[in-house]
């Protein structure tokens, strides 16, 4: 399977170059219609909708009749933001070709986009009895209800969706939502084992069930899901995949590596797949094979920002920090808004002593996601190594505020506090880190070893410790 995979993904690639460099050379090279409708829809599922909408007009040329093309050119206009042409297009064919369920769902994401939900709804409604995909038709009903804000009726047509396909990623995807906000897991665990209870033998209700498992952080009972799910279809791609994420979630990380395989055995090497083959081994230590994966991941898809980032962590561990940041900036180059892509490019920056450009790594790091540890302490200590001990407090007050229960952060503080001279507020500090983890104070040693022979805090510590003998 693998292997048709890949012929299919060659192909693809060749009838891109070949379109790409008839556009270049300015050649009339033929395209049968179905290759150009091939061609836009790529563009169009890597959201580059510019490129798609330039490839809809060109085709358009060739067979101005074609109402999938129009179809296509339509929805292009419609995500580059030309509502109201996309949308005239859409109304226009779908008199000329009525109840076409493709031109009927497009119209519907273009009353999502236009704001104007009860016209998709009443559209929707009208058509469902003659659908052909009504698990489809039922999942943009819930995605309209949804964005309306009426959760109810959304559930309802999800559920929908996921009864006439139970495999409906989307479909499970949004009602997994709707549970984790409301917190209604009871009931959507009742509505799957309802699947179960009709057909034990339904790999797509234990699936489904082991999803709901993996949100609620249920991993071990997750596992046993997946695991039934594939007692009964042993080809079922999506399920090794979960269980895979489950079993690295509970760190059992050769089983996931197993799992991942057997994605791949099942549907074909793609880019998602392979990064989380190179993520398995890189907790492993395996890095010489994570570095195969992550680099297969990038070749698969040069703009999955992960395989870039994993590429980036090979590196670091492996001490190469030039080409871990040449990594890093590729993810970043794709995906600006990942606080861990900050961080680990601040992380090799600092380990090439480029302290400004680590410092500046790791703030974009804390002011993208508030509450990371490690970006604190990191930043802080280039601040305290440059004796920046205000720009050090300032960070670490920055920590505690997130992360009020770190004791790390309170031991930090008492050494900035002691090198600017405030010795009321670091015994203050001292207390709060003792209560929270005392085994932790030997931290105070390791950034200022001149502690050790500091009289008053030697006496806080040891007040603390025969007060508290349990702690010792």
């Amino acid at each position: 399977m693998t292997g048709d995979h890949d012929y299919d993904w060659e192909n693809e690639k060749k009838l891109i170059e070949r379109f790409e460099n008839s556009l270049k050379s300015n050649l009339d090279l033929y395209f049968e219609e179905e290759e150009l409708e091939d061609i836009i829809r790529f563009y169009f599922d890597q959201q580059k909708f510019l490129k798609a909408l330039r490839a809809a007009e060109f085709s358009l040329e060739r067979f101005p009749y074609s109402v999938d093309i129009k179809m296509l050119k339509a929805q292009c206009l419609i995500f580059n933001d030309e509502l109201e042409e996309g949308m005239e297009i859409l109304e226009n064919i779908n008199n000329l070709s009525p109840n076409n369920e493709e031109i009927i769902l497009a119209l519907a994401n273009g009353h999502i986009l236009a704001g104007s939900y009860d016209q998709g709804i009443e559209l929707l409604e009208n058509y469902l009895s003659l659908a052909e995909d009504k698990a489809e038709v039922n999942y943009s009903l819930g995605n309209l209800y949804r964005i309306k804000g009426d959760n109810k009726k959304a559930t309802f047509y999800f559920k929908e969706a996921v009864k006439c396909r139970i495999n409906h990623e989307d479909a499970l995807f949004q009602l997994a939502m709707i549970t984790e906000e409301e917190g209604s897991f009871d009931e959507i665990l009742e509505f799957y084992q309802q699947f179960i209870d009709q057909d034990p033998y339904s790999a797509g209700a234990w699936y489904n069930l082991g999803v709901v498992y993996n949100r609620l952080g249920r991993f071990e009972e997750a596992i046993k899901a997946y695991d039934y799910a594939l007692l009964i279809d042993d080809s079922f791609a999506s399920a090794y995949f979960n269980l895979g994420n489950a079993l690295m979630n509970t760190q059992q990380y050769e089983l996931a590596l197993e799992a991942y395989q057997n994605t791949i055995n099942c549907e074909g090497a793609n880019a998602e797949n392979c990064c989380y083959m190179g993520a398995a081994y890189e907790k492993l230590g395996k890095i010489e094979e994570a570095f195969k994966y992550f680099k297969k991941s990038a070749k698969l898809d040069e703009e999955y920002d992960d395989a870039w980032f994993g590429l980036g962590m090979c590196m670091l561990k492996k001490e190469k920090y030039f080409e871990a940041i040449h990594y890093f900036k590729k993810a970043l180059n794709f995906t600006k808004g990942n606080p861990n892509y900050w961080v680990g490019l601040a992380d090799a920056e600092f380990k090439l002593g480029n302290l400004q450009a680590s410092s500046e790594a790791y703030e974009e790091a804390i002011n993208l996601e508030p509450g990371i540890m490690e970006t604190y302490v990191n930043l802080s200590v280039i601040y305290f190594d440059q004796n920046r001990f205000e720009e050090s407090i300032d960070v670490i007050t920055e920590g505690i505020d997130e992360l009020p229960e770190e004791a790390e952060l309170y031991y930090r503080m008492v050494v900035y506090q002691i090198k600017m001279g405030k010795y009321k507020e670091a015994f203050s500090f001292l207390e709060n880190a003792l209560t929270l983890d005392f085994e932790k104070h030997t931290i105070l040693f390791e950034l200022m070893p001149e502690l050790e022979k500091q009289k008053a805090i030697y006496k806080i510590i040891a007040q603390y410790k025969e007060d508290n003998p349990d702690k010792t």
